[in-house]
């Protein structure tokens, strides 16, 4: 996780600031430095605590006053790759229809939800998610999207 403070605030190194160490904050940042230094995640390809309505892909839609947590985006294209759901409780099935319905305006391939014990990842597609192990690395995520885009 990102580098705390005794007051309680963990440093965003993607909104470059300090932000209050609340749970969902620490999942929050546990798995941003997870994409970027295991995984190897471009920090300038991810959306943090984005405004539904900020995003390039679904600029000019009428959509709800909504943030997503993290988005990750092929780097050179901006295409939608991944979109994860932090939360600081445990997970549920309306969660993951929360994060489903926000992809429903983004439209990356994969979701994810996530706690601090836990992740429920999953291919959308047809407006179905077929489970998924793992966090794909990011150059094996725009593989696989480039591939499945071009059946």
């Amino acid at each position: 996780m990102g580098s705390s403070l005794p007051n309680k605030k963990v440093y965003d190194p993607i909104r470059k600031k300090w932000c209050v160490a609340t749970p969902e904050e620490c999942v929050r940042q546990k798995i941003l430095i997870y994409l970027i230094e295991s995984l190897g995640y471009p920090p300038h390809a991810m959306s943090i605590e984005k405004k539904l309505s900020e995003l390039p892909m679904v600029q000019g839609e009428k959509i709800p006053e909504r943030r997503v947590d993290i988005l990750c985006c092929e780097s050179t294209s901006c295409r939608p790759l991944l979109l994860i759901e932090c939360k600081g409780v445990a997970l549920s099935k309306k969660m993951l229809a929360q994060v489903s319905g926000y992809n429903a305006f983004i439209g990356a391939p994969l979701i994810c939800l996530a706690n601090d014990q836990e992740l429920i990842l999953g291919w959308e597609g047809n407006g179905e998610v077929t489970p998924f192990k793992s966090l794909p690395t990011y150059q094996a995520l725009c593989n696989a999207t480039r591939l499945s885009s071009h059946a």
